[in-house]
């Protein structure tokens, strides 16, 4: 059960992010994939732009977890609506129990009308992140958490572009990743627990870091391209989620 009793509605509104983190640390980790500064630094993005653009957001994501509260919370509390992509249905099910639970129940919010879960490719024509232009609905900000490879994320902003409306916000999961095609460190993860041995990587699969790859396209695409300075930056030294997870991590 995740309905524990954290306050009212009321107190919430007044410290949203508190509560934030509070759900948060209600995960297990399968769940919990992002640090707590990095949660808090997208609901602090999403109220910014609410205030910039005046209007109720509609927020994307590939890959669930952590950033899937942080939208949801904002989008109880500011309006608007939410799409997710992820091809694990278990963990969207399963998200969406803590959500209705420790959210939807305390700010009386009906957990349909807000957050849409796809679980298939978000890059598939059909039923991809493009599937909105049948939707006729334009998007304000996506969160970029699926396979670490820039030739997929490359794939996902292409078709984001397709929909995203005039101004937008994207972020980036794992922004320092320089895997071009295929993520060796996690299928060499997957062999070692096969009792299998560590395959190579190909020098040809290394790219620049995604943060500077993305930057660049953007740069030459568009008139005006700005890299906002965030929450997670200036606070992640001081983040507990590191320590917490340290164990994990170093392995």
């Amino acid at each position: 059960m995740y309905d524990f009793y954290f306050t009212d509605k009321k107190k919430i509104k007044k410290d949203p992010e508190k509560f934030l983190i509070f759900v948060k640390r209600l995960l297990p980790r399968w769940a919990n994939g992002i640090p707590d500064s990095e949660c808090i630094a997208i609901y602090k993005l999403l109220v910014n732009l609410q205030k910039k653009n005046k209007k109720k957001l509609v927020l994307l994501e590939t890959g669930s977890g952590a950033s899937s509260l942080a939208m949801f919370l904002y989008c109880a509390l500011w309006g608007g609506k939410m799409f997710s992509w992820d091809t694990n249905a278990s963990k969207g099910s399963f998200l969406k129990s803590v959500v209705n639970e420790s959210i939807c129940k305390v700010l009386g919010v009906d957990l349909n009308k807000i957050w849409t879960f796809i679980s298939y490719d978000s890059t598939d024509k059909n039923v991809g992140i493009e599937v909105l232009k049948e939707l006729k609905i334009k998007a304000d900000f996506c969160f970029f958490d699926s396979i670490h490879t820039l030739d997929h994320l490359m794939r996902e902003i292409k078709s984001f572009e397709t929909i995203a409306s005039k101004n937008f916000i994207v972020a980036l999961d794992d922004a320092y990743y320089q895997k071009r095609s295929m993520n060796y460190s996690y299928l060499n993860m997957i062999r070692k627990k096969l009792n299998l041995k560590k395959v190579s990587e190909p020098k040809t699969n290394k790219c620049k870091p995604f943060y500077i790859e993305i930057k660049n396209y953007f740069s030459e695409k568009y008139k005006k391209v700005k890299l906002l300075e965030n929450f997670y930056k200036s606070n992640y030294k001081k983040d507990i989620f590191f320590s917490y997870y340290e164990s994990d991590r170093y392995f």
